[in-house]
């Protein structure tokens, strides 16, 4: 049965175990040596796929069985790339390995579940599109900066009520980008995406960080400040939203 793969790169995180095992089939993205693409899959035994996906820590290498793809992609059609305006939101828990460890997994499947639901209510909430998940983290684009900020704090706001009411809720850090990206069916591609990412990535748990252009006058915010973002040649003014 024919096999399709794919690289989820807002999942990948550069571990580099499916170019260990097919170093054929995989090699480093060009351009960012953190994330991995694919090559040749053709190169290699189906099995070895597998094992190269089932190897990946955070499921970021996807198989897909030929049996289960549309007609559409059968026939090796795709839905035309168009760009759009979208503001992207990146979330993630931070020390979430640290409070695994503490917590044992029940607990934190449980606190993850409350985790996940309470933030895909804000987003429904503020017509935010959830595009994918990091495991304990969101990609979601919206489409204005407005509803996207809006949203940005109210997630803070409702994890520093559940603090207050039941004692503890997970250090959340976001991150905000109003950008142009290239839009394939449900999902988005481009620098502007990888720039969110960073964006985020540069946070601290309970803090929102945006790019200057996202937030504007809009909301109150920090002083601006130039960053470098791993992986980006220039560096990007960013602020910190005050949400309290």
């Amino acid at each position: 049965m024919a096999l399709r793969v794919r690289v989820d790169r807002h999942k990948c995180i550069g571990a580099g175990n499916c170019i260990t095992l097919a170093p054929t089939a995989f090699d480093w993205l060009r351009g960012d040596f953190s994330k991995a693409d694919i090559v040749e899959p053709d190169s290699v035994e189906d099995e070895l796929l597998r094992e190269a996906a089932f190897a990946c820590p955070t499921g970021a290498v996807v198989i897909e069985e030929g049996a289960e793809l549309l007609p559409w992609q059968l026939r090796g059609k795709v839905e035309p790339a168009r760009r759009v305006l979208k503001t992207f939101m990146f979330t993630d828990v931070v020390g979430s390995t640290n409070l695994v460890e503490v917590m044992g997994d029940e607990a934190w499947d449980t606190l993850l579940r409350w985790h996940d639901a309470t933030l895909r209510e804000v987003f429904s909430a503020h017509q935010g599109k959830e595009i994918s998940t990091t495991g304990d983290g969101f990609f979601v684009s919206f489409d204005s900066p407005e509803q996207a900020v809006a949203a940005a704090i109210a997630i803070q706001r409702r994890l520093q009520e559940h603090r207050q009411s039941a004692g503890f809720a997970p250090p959340v850090r976001i991150g905000l980008h109003a950008t142009d990206a290239k839009q394939v069916g449900t999902n988005f591609r481009g620098k502007g995406v990888h720039e969110a990412s960073r964006i985020a990535g540069v946070a601290k748990g309970g803090e929102i960080v945006a790019s200057v252009g996202t937030v504007g006058e809009a909301f109150p915010h920090s002083a601006p400040r130039r960053e470098n973002l791993k992986g980006l040649s220039e560096p990007i003014e960013i602020v910190s939203v005050d949400w309290k």
